[in-house]
């Protein structure tokens, strides 16, 4: 029965509202109205569109955030938000001449909110248009003069116009504001230097001084200034009140020796020097710097020479903890060909820090002038256990052990080495024409060949690879030809060479062209082939071959008295016959 009653209920309440639709009859809504209704709905479109960007915005999904704020720009383009947002994002994305058009639109919607300023400020600045940044940047500053980030963007703005001055006034207005600032007066005087208005700098330092009369640092660049401005008693009346507060000022005797030094007192220049290197306030790094400055005079021998050392001994007695100095004494010594006293300091910096991988480098390359190879080949070891992707620790491992005639180790040295090697065509010569070297020795010709012609493929003109490459080819008696081009490339590219004439001669008498050898041998001979006992004999052999006896058993026997030659020497000496 409930039920009834409440369809019957349904029924009523439906007929009376039908009857009531009947007496009233609805009238038409006004424009007004439908202007509202059509307000309401764009609303609740932006609200939804803008919700959806800035969520997708949340999650970096910039395309898609990026259509919902174009969205609501189209709804309501008198809303300065997403132009705001959508400027953010295209200034992220290094689109600037988009950005800053939507940035413009919010400005001029709500041309008194900081943020929009500020974005507009930086996009113009990062598009370069600089005068048009200061613009926003002084808009900021007149509705916020408090922010002194703005006067600082401002100024470099400023500067990066080449607006120097109104950079200066910039700062002249932050300090009415702040108040005389260090950071600020150093900032004008640096900008007044970049001028050349010395005067300009010498007056901001001197108020700065007015207000901090003790900063050191301050009386040190003014006196400079006065110096650079010849106002020398300035200067010196400077330099005084500064050794009261700090007798100990490297800096101020590194001024005074600059000073010196420009007007042409050189021992002057020399006693403050020395001064500055004493002092333990001067940073060691801008003693080293001077020291770096004798390394190319060092070679004139005489009063630079002994001031490099002195000063390098200075430094050593002030800074005894650090390594730099005994570094740089290390190699004051070697530029001055004092290779193994430098050597000596390399290895006890070793002793202490076995990080630097140009000392060990430094030590093995004065091992190889000195032959020490027993040295060579420890150092080598200890250093592939701190740097073992250094392919030139490497290269000196496989030539060590290639003199102990350890081959099957220098072998492993080199190739593992050569694998190590980047962008560096000259080390990557060394090692294939090592291997080659080696593989020779060992016999086996074919990589031997190989190495030599990857060295020749990087350095054609490379005399040594040329000249061992055809030599041991002769020896072999095997692609005469080759060894034949190689060693006549050799000869033209070094043409008065003794040893590389031998070479083509040994090709001739392999190829049996005797009297072309003979040619060949002679002029070996006057480019001090005449000292060689090997080169001798081989002139003994041609003689031999072309018949003359007599004069090749006495050139065998000369070629003894000079020293060791070939195996068959003795032989062909005994004998008088040619063995091979």
């Amino acid at each position: 029965m409930r039920f009834f009653y409440l369809i019957l209920l349904i029924i009523f309440n439906f007929s009376s509202f039908a009857q009531w639709r009947s007496y009233y009859p609805e009238g038409k809504i006004s424009k007004k109205e439908q202007q509202k209704i059509s307000d309401e709905k764009n609303k609740k479109i932006f609200a939804s569109d803008l919700f959806n960007a800035l969520k997708a915005k949340s999650l970096e999904d910039y395309d898609e955030a990026l259509r919902y704020f174009d969205k609501c720009q189209q709804t309501d383009p008198t809303h300065p938000l997403p132009f705001y947002e959508s400027a953010i994002i295209n200034a992220g994305n290094g689109s600037l001449e988009i950005a800053a058009e939507q940035i413009k639109n919010a400005v001029k919607l709500d041309p008194e909110n900081n943020w929009y300023l500020l974005l507009y400020a930086q996009i113009l600045f990062n598009k370069q248009d600089f005068i048009n940044s200061a613009i926003q940047y002084k808009k900021l500053i007149s509705t916020d003069p408090g922010n002194e980030d703005s006067y600082f963007k401002l100024a470099e703005a400023y500067i990066y116009a080449n607006q120097i001055r109104k950079a200066i006034i910039t700062y002249n207005d932050l300090e009415k504001y702040k108040g005389i600032n260090k950071m600020l007066s150093m900032q004008k005087h640096s900008l007044y230097r970049e001028l050349n208005d010395i005067r300009g700098a010498i007056k901001e330092l001197k108020a700065l001084l007015n207000k901090f009369p003790d900063d050191v640092e301050v009386m040190e660049i003014l006196a400079e200034l006065y110096l650079l401005n010849n106002e020398k008693e300035k200067a010196f009346k400077l330099f005084a009140e500064i050794s009261a507060i700090n007798p100990d000022n490297g800096r101020l005797y590194l001024t005074l020796a600059d000073y010196y030094r420009e007007i042409g007192d050189e021992q002057q220049s020399y006693d403050n020097l020395k001064l500055a290197f004493k002092s333990k306030t001067l940073n060691i790094d801008a003693k080293i710097r001077v020291l770096f400055s004798y390394y190319e005079l060092i070679g004139l021998g005489g009063k630079i020479r002994d001031q490099a050392y002195e000063l390098a001994e200075i430094l050593l007695k002030t800074h005894p903890e650090d390594l730099k100095p005994r570094a740089v004494f290390a190699d004051i010594l070697y530029i001055d060909n004092q290779h193994h006293k430098a050597k000596e300091q390399y290895l006890i910096i070793l002793q202490i820090d076995k990080s630097k991988n140009e000392i060990w480098n430094q030590v093995l390359f004065i091992q190889a002038e000195e032959n020490d190879f027993e040295g060579m080949l420890k150092t080598s070891q200890e250093a592939l256990e701190y740097f073992p992707a250094d392919p030139l620790f490497y290269y000196f491992n496989g030539f060590a052990n290639r003199q102990f005639e350890k081959y099957e180790q220098a072998i492993v040295s080199l190739e593992t080495g050569v694998e190590f090697v980047v962008e560096n065509q000259k080390l990557l010569l060394e090692f294939y024409s090592s291997l080659a070297d080696i593989y020779h020795t060992k016999k086996q010709h074919n990589l031997s060949d190989n190495y030599y012609e990857k060295a020749l493929a990087i350095d054609s003109n490379n005399v040594l690879v040329l000249n061992n490459y055809a030599y041991y080819l002769a020896l072999r008696k095997s692609n005469l030809e080759r060894a034949k081009k190689l060693s006549f490339r050799c000869n033209l590219l070094e043409p008065e060479n003794g040893t590389y004439q031998d070479t083509y001669a040994w090709v001739l008498y392999a190829l049996k062209e005797y009297k072309m050898a003979e040619k060949w041998l002679l002029k070996s001979l006057l480019n001090g082939g005449d000292q060689s006992p090997v080169i001798v004999e081989h002139y003994g052999d041609v003689l031999y071959k072309l018949g003359d006896r007599k004069n090749a058993l006495k050139q065998w026997k000369k070629a003894k008295s000079l020293g060791v030659a070939s195996e068959f020497l003795n032989q062909k000496i005994q004998e008088g016959k040619l063995y091979e």
